[in-house]
């Protein structure tokens, strides 16, 4: 009788779970119905303020009627609403000049919004984040204080909630908004945001990126490590013309070396004559607490012409460091030697050197077959191993 009570009780579990899914995959899609009624409804809402400011006399600006914010306000202050909101954006067409008017008039909804969200939940202060970043809001608001609300979501706790808002103060935010945001970030030591998200977020940056570096080198030394580390690696995507202030990181043996790598990838991405010299000496460096300096370096050397950088990456095949070589026989290749050039010049005993150039001839070769079968061809052309520092 025990066998068959677990046998029924086991039947009775499986029933349960299926009724449940039953009973949630209902629920789903009367949560689609409502949601596409919601979005009808918004959508009625705002092509009839569409269709009065379409009357307008030609070079007049006609105003959204103030019961229409009031409206707006009362129902995007519910989630479900600025859901439906979001996906009634996405239907309408940004090129058109008179939407274009209707959203710069909204951004007194946008700021009582911000106040709002602010104050709520985790999931739904990050999402109303995400929404003014997602929709390009930006080119229509130019509100200070929706800026200095922006920057109070940046001091919650909540992870994602600040990634979404640093995300929408680079969609809108001026200059100085963003070094404040990027300052208040900084106080926070046991921040989870990691500085590649931080690099990320600033590319999406829609203003004037030179301005933007300037004020950046301005406020430099002001930030946290993991700040400055993501402003370094965004000025290399964005601006070849900072190398004098590169060059005196680079040089500095007092900053935190991984600084000095973003210096040495800097110039990996803007070669400069002027640094050469320094490269060099890094990729000659054989002190094995040093590999990280060489092993970048080498991979810089790929684009500084000359025999004597040869040389140097020659010597550097004999590192007992794998990155090293490895980098080392990247830029060899992308100098004009062919890995038989290589054997030949560093034929010999160093089995560090041999064992190299045998696995990257063996990859390349299958790189080659993967290729040509069709499967793929494996790393895309002129990538090469990045050194996990």
């Amino acid at each position: 009788m025990g066998a068959e009570y677990l046998l029924y009780g086991y039947g009775l579990v499986c029933l349960s779970m299926l009724v449940f899914n039953l009973v949630y995959s209902l629920y789903l899609r009367g949560g689609d119905r409502r949601l596409t009624r919601r979005t009808d409804l918004i959508s009625r809402r705002v092509s009839a303020q569409l269709e009065l400011l379409r009357q307008a006399p030609a070079g007049t600006s006609q105003p959204v009627q103030a019961s229409h914010l009031a409206w707006m306000n009362r129902r995007l202050s519910r989630v479900k609403y600025l859901l439906a909101f979001d996906r009634c954006l996405d239907e309408q067409g940004e090129a058109d000049l008179v939407f274009r008017d209707y959203l710069r008039q909204l951004q007194p909804v946008a700021l009582y919004l911000a106040t709002v969200y602010l104050r709520r939940e985790a999931t739904q202060a990050a999402y109303y984040c995400h929404f003014l970043a997602r929709h390009k809001l930006q080119r229509y608001m130019e509100m200070e204080q929706l800026q200095q609300v922006m920057i109070s979501y940046l001091r919650r706790k909540d992870l994602y909630c600040r990634i979404n808002a640093l995300k929408a103060l680079c969609g809108f935010g001026s200059p100085d908004a963003l070094l404040e945001a990027l300052l208040e970030l900084g106080k926070d030591a046991d921040s989870q945001l990691h500085e590649k998200v931080i690099t990320e977020a600033l590319l999406t940056y829609a203003g004037d990126a030179g301005v933007l570096i300037g004020r950046l080198w301005d406020c430099f030394d002001r930030f946290p490590l993991q700040i400055q580390r993501a402003v370094l690696d965004y000025i290399r995507f964005r601006s070849g013309d900072c190398g004098a202030p590169m060059e005196k990181i680079l040089r500095d043996p007092g900053r935190n070396k991984e600084l000095r790598f973003a210096a040495i990838r800097y110039f990996a991405r803007y070669p400069d004559p002027a640094v050469q010299e320094i490269l060099l000496e890094f990729v000659q460096d054989r002190d094995p607490l040093r590999w990280e300096y060489a092993a970048i370096s080498a991979t810089a050397l790929a684009r500084y012409p000359g025999q004597e950088v040869v040389d140097a990456l020659l010597q550097a095949m004999h590192s007992p460091n794998w990155y090293v070589r490895y980098n080392a026989s990247a830029s060899l290749e992308a100098h004009g030697l062919s890995y038989e050039q290589m054997l030949q010049v560093l034929a010999g005993d160093d089995r560090y050197a041999r064992e190299m150039l045998h696995y990257r001839l063996e990859a390349k070769r299958l790189e080659e077959q993967a290729r040509a079968a069709g499967e793929g061809a494996g790393r895309p052309e002129g990538e090469e191993v990045a050194v996990p520092v």
